[in-house]
């Protein structure tokens, strides 16, 4: 049975069993219908989980190729919740790490490098130091010798600075028992140095003060017992002093700060009587030469052997106590100022700090430290100023404080200070210094006053006298840098000016034009750089160690973080991420 269509203008003839088969594959029967619906929705709710509601199926509106499975995005938040918390596990390691046990294992590697063990590397630095110190010596020329005779004001001039290199080597007695505790005597060695003083040299014409002449006559006139000698000096000035014409002397530097400007040369009677007296005296600026005259240096005794014996801590059992004094010639106080009323160790014959080669570690901000220095006989206090870097290094800034000098008396409850030991200078009635000046009559057995250099912070008293002072705080004050977990010291100046009263002395004709005034006569620096081989020693083993724990304190911390944060915001996206929207089949 045949049909016929037609396309065009031509006929085709179907066959009705072709007809039929189309009409077939058109409409599926209903059973074959119903189970190709329900494979293809079984399949389709495994690839894009669609739900099955209400016996009827639903398959997406949309079906993307790259859509991942439903067990992939589980697994992904299931680990980045893992990721996250190893990453809280290093945060947390980090934070423990650079907090607590690196700084444990830092401190207890420096109490070990800085305790005074025989045989220790910190031993060898202890009794050789390791470079030398900077010696500076400024010197105030008279520029009007001959008016000041007559009554004029001085005019004075700085001149230098004279740098010398001071080496310091210990002489070892022993170890306490315990070895706590270590004694010895210092030795100090000056060498010039041309090349950093230059154009100054040692032999440089100065005029100054003619410092031990003024002494002994004011010792003189100060000492009942030796009124006497008064008489019998003012006709002997020139058999004792050298025929001086005034009170101040033409010498060179060499002379007068290291070999000694000579005087008692060969002398007879009462004048050699006088010189015994002198000698006798104990003076630590004036010693006797081999042809029996005598020689006035400033800082010839400190070139040498000293005499003192010093004891101090080692650190064992203690390491912030390391290199603290504990005992001067035996004694654990000073006798050179004045005690209380009922003989108790006063405040100012304490002994306190280090002898300022090095400082006790672990130091903290806002804190305060104590030298001691024996050129003036003293405890000196130093304060915290500020954060430095000095050749990278990290330190700390300390200065002292205006009770160094300036805060002086029974208002300040430090009135031991006050010797009294000068007639007819310019000071208070209670016998104290006017502020910025400190009697060391008693330290030195000569009438030397202690300023700051060019009298910084002193009292108008003493600076209206003298023409020719530049105070300035940056140049003038003393200071230390230290490195604060060590105690070693980075740069610093130990800054003091030493100056003497100038004043007319009954019976004594050469003084009796004068004018009372405080005189300068020089100011020492006296202090260290770190060299460029001590700056990539101390780099190479404490600062570069430092850095690298450090590096992974911080990195293992927000590292940790950073992974810890980035994995747990991938967790909360995917579960806020909303379902596969589906459409019911039709």
């Amino acid at each position: 049975m045949q049909q016929t269509g037609q396309i065009g203008t031509h006929s085709i003839r179907f066959p009705t069993r072709l007809k039929t088969q189309q009409q077939q594959f058109k409409q599926p029967p209903l059973q074959l219908r119903r189970v190709f619906v329900q494979e293809f929705d079984v399949a389709t709710a495994a690839i894009v989980g669609a739900e099955q509601t209400t016996n009827k199926f639903h398959i997406p509106k949309i079906l993307l190729p790259i859509s991942k499975p439903s067990w992939y995005s589980f697994k992904m938040i299931h680990w980045s919740l893992i990721v996250s918390f190893v990453g809280l596990l290093i945060a947390a390691l980090g934070a423990y790490c650079g907090w607590f046990l690196f700084p444990t294992m830092v401190n207890k590697k420096v109490e070990e490098s800085v305790i005074i063990a025989d045989g220790s590397e910190q031993y060898k630095r202890f009794v050789q130091l390791p470079q030398p110190l900077t010696f500076k010596v400024y010197i105030f020329n008279v520029t009007n010798a001959d008016r000041i005779q007559h009554g004029a004001i001085p005019i004075v001039k700085e001149v230098g600075p004279y740098i010398y290199r001071q080496y310091r080597r210990k002489k070892v007695k022993h170890f306490s028992r315990d070895g706590s505790k270590i004694s010895y005597v210092q030795h100090q060695h000056f060498e010039f140095d041309e090349e950093a003083s230059a154009p100054y040299t040692q032999s440089d014409h100065i005029v100054v003060l003619n410092m031990h002449m003024n002494s002994v006559l004011q010792i003189a006139e100060n000492d009942p017992g030796l009124s006497l000698l008064l008489l019998h000096l003012n006709a002997n000035l020139k058999a004792v002093f050298n025929d001086p014409k005034s009170m101040f002397l033409d010498t060179t530097v060499r002379e007068f700060l290291f070999d000694g400007v000579r005087f008692c040369i060969n002398t007879n009677g009462i004048a050699k009587a006088i010189c015994n007296q002198i000698k006798e005296g104990g003076s630590k600026t004036i010693r006797e030469l081999s042809d029996g005259s005598l020689a006035f240096s400033f800082f010839n005794h400190k070139n040498g052997t000293g005499k003192e014996v010093y004891e101090v801590h080692t650190g064992k059992g203690d390491a912030s106590r390391v290199l603290e004094i504990q005992k001067l010639d035996d004694s654990h106080n000073l006798q050179v100022w004045l005690n209380g009323s009922e003989g108790e160790t006063s405040m100012c014959n304490q002994i306190n700090g280090t002898d300022a080669s090095s400082y006790p570690p672990f130091r903290k901000r806002g804190d305060s430290m104590y030298i001691f220095s024996a050129d003036i006989c003293r405890s000196v206090q130093l304060f915290y100023q500020n954060d430095i870097q000095y050749e990278g290094i990290p330190g700390f800034r300390y200065s002292i404080g205006e009770n160094f000098i300036n805060d002086i008396g029974p208002e300040h409850d430090n009135e031991c200070f006050c010797v009294d030991k000068l007639a007819n200078v310019i000071k208070r009635k209670n016998g104290c210094l006017y502020a910025g000046a400190l009697d060391l009559t008693t330290c030195l057995d000569a009438p030397v006053i202690l300023t700051l250099p060019h009298m910084l912070g002193a009292s108008n008293e003493y600076t209206k006298m003298i023409k020719g002072l530049r105070p300035d705080a940056k140049k003038h004050q003393t200071f230390v840098d230290v490195q604060h977990l060590t105690g070693t010291p980075l740069q610093g100046g130990k800054r003091v000016q030493f100056n003497m009263f100038l004043k007319s002395i009954n019976q004594i004709q050469i003084t009796e034009n004068l004018p009372t005034v405080l005189m300068p006569a020089v100011w020492v620096e006296e202090g260290i750089q770190l060299n460029s081989e001590m700056v990539a020693f101390f780099k190479k083993k404490l600062i570069n160690s430092l850095r690298t724990l450090d590096i992974i304190h911080w990195a293992s911390l927000c590292g940790g973080i950073g992974v810890a944060s980035i994995c747990l915001i991938y967790y909360i996206l995917q579960r806020r991420k909303p379902e596969a929207e589906v459409a019911p089949l039709k």
